[in-house]
């Protein structure tokens, strides 16, 4: 009797962990996850001196991937083909400045690393 009794005992407290556990698919944490405000405000970060590639994928991942266009100007409206070799030296919109859903393109002025002869 007692075998059974303790064999009862322990199926009910494993049955009651079961059912109290839920749906597999439910998740402990799903009341923790946050998500960034749809209209949270995007600013443009600081670019000067950095690579054209890495400026560019800052800029991508401060708008979460929003589709831009990327506008570089190189002194003597040089043609801007491998983005390694190349520094921001200027931007717009300038540093700080809000970005929106509204905002359609990014426009870099770059040079040569070393140069001093910014494109305007």
């Amino acid at each position: 009797m007692k075998k059974m009794l303790v064999a009862t005992a322990a199926f009910a407290v494993m049955a009651g962990s079961v059912a109290g556990a839920g749906p597999a698919w439910a998740h402990a944490d799903d009341g923790l996850i946050q998500y960034k405000e749809p209209n949270a405000e995007w600013v443009m970060p600081d670019l000067k001196d950095e690579v054209l590639f890495t400026a560019e994928a800052d800029v991508e991942a401060v708008v979460d991937q929003m589709p831009l266009t990327f506008k570089t100007v190189a002194v003597n409206h040089e043609a801007v083909y491998n983005l390694e070799d190349w520094v921001v030296c200027g931007e717009s919109p300038s540093k700080g400045k809000a970005l929106s859903a509204k905002t359609k393109s990014v426009t870099l002025m770059v040079e040569r690393p070393g140069a001093d002869n910014c494109a305007t």
